[in-house]
């Protein structure tokens, strides 16, 4: 049998396109691939429109029996093929799309595309039932969910877990251990935390140089107004964007670059100072260098030239006075407001690095380590930030309110994304509003292989999820099939395998939502609100847990092991995989 497959996301541009729409089919399809190399012949295509029939017909030829199965959500899918063909398909809201909004495109009704296309595997029960109650029975709708696996069978891998030499190993004992990552870190321990500021405890060049990609010198452009959607995003300091711009919040705001930038610098930015600064000298500082420039009224364009001689990730302001004037109508305080700010590169160019093609910006870059060392209790969430379905606020500030004063107490979060500028903002505003607190958050930016998840998950001693809604949510499994217990709710994908024995269950409730690609954001679906003090407590029963009942928690850890033996056994995803395929190939 030949077993054509296709997903817009490849094994060579999964680090370029970590965190986009769709990149997560990519995982779902490297967790099949172990199986579907035993039933029959893989071939990859890249343009299904034009492939696939071909590599059909020619097996037609020769008699052989050939399936097209295309990890993509069903209006992504090709059309019209001869060869017959599976959509496989990850879903989480209580209903799929029944409506055409869009009369060029009528697959944006899923309603009819599953009808047409006739064929979908489902990676949760939860997505089958949703599936089936609104196409009926003609199209086949069967779950094969994608098997937690990497390397050797996932029954080896478990019985591993199981030995008793394991087991004692799942009590993850309250111990320091050291993991070499080729990722950056971001780490709270590691800065000064105040209301108005989130800065590297260390000298600029000692942090930057180990933790910060450099910049490639092209010339870079940052909207701040509300119809922006990432330049607010590096701003530390400052409100809420709005139509015109932003108002910086205290005396020394900062835009914190994704990126670390050396050399001639140019920076031009539009700005305008509130009443009490026109006049006064705006200091503006990139590592090393700075420049002043005196404000004058209305929104003006200022521009800057600096010689950067040690790396730096953030461009400083200060030298304005951040105050409510008294009688105002608006009485924040407001300093210096800003529209837009451009980088370029000046002087010679040829000092710059520029990135490869994996997105690293040199070889040494490319085999850079960062050594993350864990002591105490470690929660670990992994997840792409940029999904607003993650809640990963809700993980940080519970984690933090509930260990303020707990040093021991480390949170790392796996930031599964190509970009720093998609949380990085994000969260030190974060470490800046929930300041005083000792214990420790980590993100951690970078892909890392499965050797390094695999020092992560034996160092983690709880998993975290508050997600609104999931389609399996991989990174979770993962950590429970080797003995990590779990802090998550029991909704959609997850009601399969949540439950007390193995997790701390939050508290969750229903919520209107909307289908993530209907332009017209619409209320016609459901997901789930999370109980932020659901996941606080659960945060605190953990850590007793884990203290104080030796015995219970490696119950708990047996437990989440034996349940992704249950659910996701390698065997049982293959009988069901060749079944559906020899029903469905010609």
């Amino acid at each position: 049998m030949r077993i054509i497959i296709y997903s817009e996301t490849t094994a060579a541009s999964i680090q370029e396109n970590m965190g986009k729409a769709e990149y997560s089919y990519y995982f779902i399809l490297e967790k099949y691939l172990p199986i579907l190399s035993t039933l029959g012949d893989i071939y990859y295509v890249t343009k299904p429109d034009s492939e696939v029939d071909t590599l059909y017909f020619e097996a037609a030829k020769v008699g052989d029996k050939a399936v097209f199965l295309s990890f993509t959500p069903p209006h992504r899918t090709a059309k019209n093929l001869a060869c017959p063909m599976i959509c496989v398909l990850a879903w989480e809201y209580d209903s799929i799309p029944n409506e055409t909004w869009d009369p060029d495109e009528p697959w944006y009704n899923w309603v009819e595309a599953i009808g047409e296309i006739g064929n979908v595997i489902t990676i949760s029960e939860y997505a089958t039932r949703v599936i089936r109650k609104q196409v009926g029975r003609r199209p086949r709708v069967v779950t094969i969910p994608a098997p937690v696996v990497r390397g050797e069978s996932l029954w080896q891998q478990l019985r591993s877990c199981l030995s008793p030499t394991a087991v004692e190993d799942n009590t993850r004992a309250i111990s320091k251990t050291s993991l070499s990552l080729s990722a950056d870190l971001i780490d709270s321990h590691a800065m000064i935390i105040s209301a108005e500021k989130a800065v590297p405890r260390l000298s600029t060049t000692e942090y930057t140089g180990q933790q910060m990609n450099s910049w490639d010198g092209g010339p870079v452009r940052w909207d701040f107004t509300s119809n922006s959607e990432d330049g607010g995003q590096l701003l530390l300091g400052f409100y809420d964007q709005e139509r015109w711009g932003v108002w910086s919040r205290v005396n020394k705001p900062m835009l914190l670059l994704p990126w670390a930038v050396h050399g001639e610098v140019e920076i031009t930015f539009d700005a305008i100072p509130f009443e009490q600064n026109e006049g006064e000298t705006l200091k503006v500082q990139i590592g090393d260098a700075s420049r002043e420039v005196v404000l004058e009224s209305g929104m003006q364009s200022y521009t800057l030239s600096f010689s950067v001689l040690q790396s730096a990730g953030s461009i400083e302001f200060s030298g304005i006075r951040a105050i409510a004037v008294s009688g105002a109508r608006d009485h924040r305080t407001l300093g210096i407001g800003l529209r837009t700010l451009s980088l370029k590169q000046s002087g010679n160019a040829g000092q710059v690095n520029r990135p490869a093609a994996n997105g690293q910006t040199s070889q040494e870059n490319a085999t850079r380590k960062s050594l993350l060392s864990l002591e105490g209790t470690v929660y670990t969430s992994l997840f792409n930030p940029a999904d607003g379905r993650k809640n990963w606020d809700d993980i940080v500030t519970a984690f933090c309110r509930t260990f303020r004063d707990e040093p021991d107490k480390t949170l790392v979060l796996k930031m599964s994304h190509r970009s720093r500028a998609v949380f990085l903002g994000r969260l030190l505003v974060l470490f800046s509003r929930l300041s005083p607190f000792k214990c420790r958050v980590v993100a951690v930016h970078g892909y890392l292989s499965g050797d390094e998840l695999d020092a992560l998950i034996s160092s983690t001693h709880f998993f975290v999820n508050a997600s609104s809604a999931e389609g399996q949510c991989l990174p979770l499994l993962e950590f429970m099939a080797q003995g990590v217990p779990a802090i998550a709710p029991d909704h959609t994908a997850m009601s399969t395998y949540i439950n007390a024995s193995n997790a701390f269950i939050i508290r969750s409730s229903e919520q209107p939502s909307i289908w993530p690609h209907d332009p017209r954001r619409a209320n016609r679906t459901i997901c789930y609100r999370t109980d932020w003090e659901s996941l606080a407590q659960a945060y605190r029963d953990s850590d007793q847990l884990l203290r104080h009942d030796d015995k219970g928690y490696r119950e708990m850890c047996e437990a989440a092991t034996h349940t992704v033996i249950k659910h996701y056994s390698a065997w049982e995803i293959s009988r069901k995989l060749s079944k559906i395929l020899k029903k469905v190939a010609k």
